[in-house]
């Protein structure tokens, strides 16, 4: 894997992977579905569909090695890298827009846990939401032990993740930054707790990515896409956390919130979601009664590379 890594982080950087980001994508599938994805196969792929892209790899040989050699580092810090079309890729990650192609993390693939749920909110919550949290979403974690997906900020989402670790579940940690600089830095702490527990971090950014505004949007598309429906505890207008749910939605993953005062503007956000046809949870037996629906339908069962070869990404 070190080798086809470096050679996607070439790719990636090349201005011509953004004009034909999907004849790419299709050809990593390809090679997967036979056996070939290798850095041999993949750089004859690019010089016979993409020859100035195949030749730009050629003349980059040195940076190549650099690249491998880079690699080779990061993993012997615990790091470990997936490509597009990888048997460990998330499948969910296929119904994507714009996938990532490439991933890395540290942990477990914990992502492929069918039972999965999103959680997202306010970084500064109020003490009614972290209370709902404590009481009813603690409840339905307890019963359902579904893999917790969230993006590691303060506030909702270190709240979810801790929720997450107390009852001895799994939890997925997406980052806004590159693994080497992990963002907030305060998640150091949790790296062993939650890799003790068979969780992860995991982001799609170079490990020495800093944290950047932009990439905050950005990150929050895969929190959307890996979990099987997205659960939203609080949001104000305009709020980043909006933004999930309406990627949420656009995969076609059910968007549950959690309602609040019309006075209180903290959850006028989650409300309007709600008027726009989101769905509302009171207590854990709606989270359950909802979960458990999603899970028998076909929706995110069917997001795997299957249905991807009809499809444009």
């Amino acid at each position: 894997m070190t080798e086809i890594h470096a050679l996607s982080q070439l790719i990636k950087s090349h201005p011509l992977y953004r004009v034909h980001r999907d004849e790419i994508h299709q050809t990593y599938l390809r090679l997967s579905q036979i056996g070939c994805l290798t850095e041999f196969y993949l750089r004859q792929a690019m010089q016979e569909y993409l020859p100035e892209l195949g030749d730009s790899l050629e003349k980059n040989f040195t940076l190549f090695k650099d690249l491998c050699a880079e690699t080779v580092r990061w993993k012997m810090q615990g790091m470990q890298f997936i490509c597009y079309g990888d048997p460990l890729f998330p499948t969910q990650c296929y119904r994507m827009a714009e996938p990532p192609l490439t991933l890395s993390y540290r942990g477990s693939p914990c992502w492929m846990i069918e039972r999965s749920i999103s959680i997202v909110g306010s970084r500064e919550p109020s003490a009614d939401s972290l209370k709902w949290m404590e009481q009813e979403l603690a409840l339905f974690l307890e019963k359902q032990m579904p893999l917790v997906i969230s993006g590691g900020a303060r506030g909702v989402d270190q709240k979810a993740h801790s929720l997450a670790l107390r009852k001895s579940i799994p939890t997925a940690v997406v980052l806004p930054s590159g693994l080497g600089e992990m963002y907030p830095s305060s998640l150091r702490e949790w790296i062993t707790p939650v890799l003790d527990q068979g969780g992860c971090f995991i982001s799609e950014y170079d490990p020495q990515q800093v944290m950047h505004k932009r990439l905050f949007h950005h990150r929050n598309r895969l929190i959307a896409a890996l979990g099987c429906a997205t659960l939203l505890v609080e949001a104000r207008r305009r709020s980043g956390t909006l933004i999930t749910a309406h990627q949420a939605a656009e995969l076609s993953r059910p968007v549950w919130v959690v309602p609040g005062h019309p006075l209180d503007p903290h959850f006028l956000g989650g409300l309007d979601l709600l008027l726009d046809g989101a769905q509302m949870v009171r207590d854990a037996q709606d989270l359950s009664t909802l979960f458990h629906s999603e899970l028998l339908t076909d929706n995110f069962k069917t997001a795997g590379i299957v249905g991807v070869s009809s499809d444009s990404h």
